[in-house]
Protein backbone atom coordinates (compact mmCIF):
# COMPACT_ATOMS: atom_id res chain seq x y z
CA UNK A 1 0.00 0.00 0.00
CA UNK A 2 1.46 3.40 -0.97
CA UNK A 3 1.62 5.36 2.35
CA UNK A 4 2.38 8.50 0.82
CA UNK A 5 -1.98 8.68 0.26
CA UNK A 6 -4.32 8.58 2.89
CA UNK A 7 -6.41 5.45 2.55
CA UNK A 8 -9.86 5.31 3.19
CA UNK A 9 -11.98 3.26 5.94
CA UNK A 10 -14.84 0.96 5.05
CA UNK A 11 -17.09 3.80 6.79
CA UNK A 12 -15.29 6.15 4.39
CA UNK A 13 -13.34 8.30 6.91
CA UNK A 14 -9.87 9.07 5.50
CA UNK A 15 -7.37 7.61 7.34
CA UNK A 16 -3.85 10.15 7.98
CA UNK A 17 -1.15 9.03 6.55
CA UNK A 18 2.24 7.82 8.47
CA UNK A 19 3.85 11.30 6.89
CA UNK A 20 1.02 13.44 8.58
CA UNK A 21 0.80 11.44 11.50
CA UNK A 22 4.88 12.19 12.35
CA UNK A 23 4.04 16.03 11.51
CA UNK A 24 0.84 16.07 13.79
CA UNK A 25 3.42 15.00 17.03
CA UNK A 26 6.05 17.35 15.45
CA UNK A 27 3.45 20.21 15.60
CA UNK A 28 2.07 19.17 19.32
CA UNK A 29 5.61 18.87 20.40
CA UNK A 30 6.46 22.35 19.41
CA UNK A 31 3.42 23.90 20.35
CA UNK A 32 3.75 22.06 24.13
CA UNK A 33 6.91 23.89 24.62
CA UNK A 34 5.76 27.41 23.14
CA UNK A 35 8.39 27.10 19.87
CA UNK A 36 7.39 29.41 16.82
CA UNK A 37 7.88 27.08 13.35
CA UNK A 38 10.85 30.17 12.52
CA UNK A 39 12.26 29.29 16.13
CA UNK A 40 12.47 25.64 15.16
CA UNK A 41 13.34 26.69 11.41
CA UNK A 42 16.48 28.56 12.84
CA UNK A 43 17.58 25.62 15.05
CA UNK A 44 17.27 22.59 11.95
CA UNK A 45 18.96 25.19 9.29
CA UNK A 46 16.23 25.52 6.95
CA UNK A 47 13.59 27.51 5.95
CA UNK A 48 10.23 28.11 7.81
CA UNK A 49 8.38 26.62 4.39
CA UNK A 50 10.03 23.46 5.32
CA UNK A 51 8.79 23.36 8.78
CA UNK A 52 4.91 23.97 7.41
CA UNK A 53 5.58 21.21 5.40
CA UNK A 54 6.83 18.80 8.18
CA UNK A 55 4.03 19.54 10.29
CA UNK A 56 1.54 18.79 7.59
CA UNK A 57 2.92 15.49 6.42
CA UNK A 58 3.85 17.00 2.87
CA UNK A 59 7.65 16.56 3.51
CA UNK A 60 9.78 13.67 4.53
CA UNK A 61 11.55 14.22 7.74
CA UNK A 62 15.12 13.55 7.65
CA UNK A 63 16.48 11.05 9.87
CA UNK A 64 18.89 13.86 10.98
CA UNK A 65 16.66 15.76 11.13
CA UNK A 66 14.51 13.86 13.03
CA UNK A 67 17.06 13.39 15.91
CA UNK A 68 17.38 16.71 16.24
CA UNK A 69 13.98 17.63 16.50
CA UNK A 70 13.66 15.13 19.47
CA UNK A 71 16.67 16.57 21.04
CA UNK A 72 14.71 20.14 20.85
CA UNK A 73 11.47 18.88 21.86
CA UNK A 74 12.92 17.12 24.58
CA UNK A 75 10.79 13.62 23.11
CA UNK A 76 12.48 10.31 21.50
CA UNK A 77 12.52 9.96 18.11
CA UNK A 78 10.27 6.57 18.79
CA UNK A 79 7.50 8.78 20.38
CA UNK A 80 7.63 11.35 17.43
CA UNK A 81 7.47 8.29 14.94
CA UNK A 82 4.71 7.28 17.04
CA UNK A 83 5.90 4.32 18.03
CA UNK A 84 6.12 5.34 21.95
CA UNK A 85 2.58 6.68 23.94
CA UNK A 86 2.42 9.93 24.82
CA UNK A 87 3.28 10.66 28.80
CA UNK A 88 6.11 13.11 28.29
CA UNK A 89 3.24 16.53 27.31
CA UNK A 90 3.07 16.36 31.55
CA UNK A 91 6.74 16.32 32.44
CA UNK A 92 7.53 18.86 29.45
CA UNK A 93 5.12 21.49 31.16
CA UNK A 94 6.76 20.96 34.57
CA UNK A 95 10.00 21.62 33.34
CA UNK A 96 9.19 24.63 31.66
CA UNK A 97 7.36 25.68 35.05
CA UNK A 98 10.41 24.75 36.87
CA UNK A 99 13.22 25.88 34.43
CA UNK A 100 13.59 29.73 35.71
CA UNK A 101 13.53 28.27 39.13
CA UNK A 102 16.25 28.86 41.71
CA UNK A 103 18.10 25.73 42.86
CA UNK A 104 16.46 26.61 46.22
CA UNK A 105 12.87 26.98 44.51
CA UNK A 106 13.28 23.72 42.26
CA UNK A 107 14.44 21.74 45.57
CA UNK A 108 11.09 22.69 47.33
CA UNK A 109 8.87 21.46 44.38
CA UNK A 110 10.68 18.26 44.45
CA UNK A 111 9.72 18.05 48.08
CA UNK A 112 6.34 18.73 47.60
CA UNK A 113 5.74 16.58 44.50
CA UNK A 114 7.44 13.89 46.83
CA UNK A 115 4.94 14.58 49.74
CA UNK A 116 2.08 14.62 47.17
CA UNK A 117 3.56 10.86 45.85
CA UNK A 118 3.86 9.81 49.55
CA UNK A 119 -0.02 11.27 50.25
CA UNK A 120 -1.66 8.75 47.78
CA UNK A 121 -4.83 9.36 45.94
CA UNK A 122 -6.96 11.96 47.93
CA UNK A 123 -9.94 10.45 49.80
CA UNK A 124 -13.52 10.73 47.28
CA UNK A 125 -15.44 13.17 48.46
CA UNK A 126 -18.75 12.37 50.44
CA UNK A 127 -22.37 13.31 48.83
CA UNK A 128 -24.11 15.89 50.98
CA UNK A 129 -27.05 14.43 52.61
CA UNK A 130 -29.51 17.87 51.73
CA UNK A 131 -29.73 19.85 48.38
CA UNK A 132 -27.93 23.08 48.54
CA UNK A 133 -30.04 26.34 49.50
CA UNK A 134 -30.64 27.73 46.08
CA UNK A 135 -28.25 30.98 45.45
CA UNK A 136 -29.69 33.99 47.24
CA UNK A 137 -31.24 32.31 50.12
CA UNK A 138 -30.40 33.93 52.95
CA UNK A 139 -28.22 31.60 55.49
CA UNK A 140 -29.59 31.52 59.07
CA UNK A 141 -27.29 33.12 61.82
CA UNK A 142 -25.27 30.55 64.08
CA UNK A 143 -26.40 30.43 67.84
CA UNK A 144 -23.86 30.75 70.44
CA UNK A 145 -23.86 27.04 72.06
CA UNK A 146 -26.46 26.62 74.78
CA UNK A 147 -28.62 29.63 73.10
CA UNK A 148 -30.55 26.71 70.98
Amino acid sequence: MDKSKPHRQPDGEQQPTEQQQVGRRLRTARETLGLTQDDVAGALGVPRTSVTAMESGQRNVTALELRRLARLYRRTVHWLLGEEEEGGAVDNALYRATAELSENDKEQVLRFAQFLAAAGSPPTPRKRRSAPAPFGTPIPPIQPPGQQ
